[in-house]
């Protein structure tokens, strides 16, 4: 358990009576002023508790724990002063976010019980993170599972679009790149509603009839509203929900927004989208953003040349290899279709291969063989 306190105090003697009185029961470290605490959090943030003196020179421990709130927001915020007046109190919890406010002058058996409740504190936040953290991975690999069992096909064209998602936002230099690949890869979850002969005709490219259109073009707030009550899935709902909207609002029939007033994650999932359109009706990379171009109004401007961007290289971010069928692991792309000695295709380029897949190719390596070596495109970290 992470029991590392922080104590800044500008008077030396108490620093000692901190060292000398609570070392037997946390890992203490201690700072004589809010710039040599920052220096501390700044090369190991770490700290479970950081509590500071509030009246100090140069930076007060309000301003400190303000600072500390951004740098190690997990981190338990204390303020400790003689000074215990409302104004003080208030601005410590609204600018500082502190969760325990002790006056002085404190006996050390009270510091040691107010440093054990803030560890516990810190123990609950945590906990819950990983619970948090644990519970989205589960939900994506339950979600995902489903869609490549209903329709593999269509699990393939969201793992392109997932790819494609990633490497603009990384281009982009976005925040939370988690989301733009999780929102690539569930675009099509709301897929699990409609007949499996409507999905085929939309792979094959086969033109739709005004039914099977109107049935297809619901899938994406079906979509939304299967994720929109998953914690922290939100932006990614309602960018799944407008992902066909043109930027410039020419196709909207249920809303008036248009160009940045839609979601980011929309505007690129619709890059995203009409990219891979293109390439799977057999175009070129290049040839697929000439025609993109040509309909450029369609497109947020910025995302649009993020994509011209990346086509100027191949493999940013990946190495191309060819290894054996033993060799395959989670998570490597496959650079060309995986096919038996018989030359049936059993999974198709581009798709990255998951957990479910690898033990599928296991339990059929025990009774065909496949052909090697297989190109595979492995995203480098």
């Amino acid at each position: 358990m992470n029991n590392k306190v922080l104590l800044v105090d500008d008077d030396l003697d108490v620093i000692s009576a901190y060292q000398r009185n609570l070392r037997k029961y946390f890992n203490i470290t201690t700072a004589a002023s809010g710039e040599e605490a920052l220096q501390y959090i700044r090369v190991n943030p770490s700290f479970a508790v950081v509590a500071s003196d509030y009246n100090m020179p140069k930076m007060n421990g309000v301003e400190l724990l303000s600072i500390v709130k951004k740098v190690s927001p997990l981190t338990v915020r204390v303020i400790i002063t003689g000074f215990a007046d409302l104004e003080t109190s208030i601005k410590s919890v609204n600018e500082g976010s502190v969760f325990r406010f002790l006056t002085k002058p404190i006996s050390t058996e009270d510091l040691i019980s107010s440093m054990k409740e803030c560890l516990e504190q810190f123990r609950l936040v945590n906990s819950e993170k990983e619970l948090l953290e644990n519970t989205l991975k589960g939900t994506i690999k339950i979600l995902v599972d489903i869609l490549g069992a209903t329709s593999p096909e269509t699990f393939h064209l969201a793992s392109k679009i997932r790819t494609t998602m990633r490497d603009i936002a990384y281009q982009l230099n976005l925040k939370n790149l988690w989301e733009y690949e999780i929102a690539g890869l569930l675009s099509f979850i709301g897929c699990v509603s409609i007949p499996n002969e409507i999905l085929e005709k939309v792979y094959k490219n086969l033109d739709l009839d005004d039914i099977e259109k109107e049935i297809y073009a619901k899938h994406p707030e079906t979509g939304a509203n299967l994720i929109k009550n998953i914690p922290r899935f939100e932006n990614i709902a309602d960018g799944i929900k407008y992902q066909y909207f043109n930027y410039d609002g020419t196709n909207s029939k249920i809303t008036d927004k248009k160009a940045d007033e839609l979601p980011l994650i929309s505007r690129l999932l619709k890059v995203a989208h009409d990219f891979n359109y293109y390439l799977n009706r057999g175009f070129s990379v290049s040839d697929a953003i000439l025609q993109m171009k040509v309909k450029s109004f369609n497109y947020d401007p910025k995302i649009l040349t993020s994509l011209m961007v990346l086509n100027n290289y191949t493999s940013k971010g990946f190495v191309i290899k060819s290894i054996l069928f033993k060799q395959l692991r989670i998570g490597m792309v496959l650079e060309e279709d995986l096919r038996d000695e018989e030359d049936f295709v059993l999974i198709r380029k581009g798709q990255e291969l998951t957990d479910i897949m690898m033990l599928r190719l296991i339990n059929m390596s025990k009774f065909k063989k496949f052909k090697e070596p297989i190109r595979i495109k492995e995203f480098q970290n």
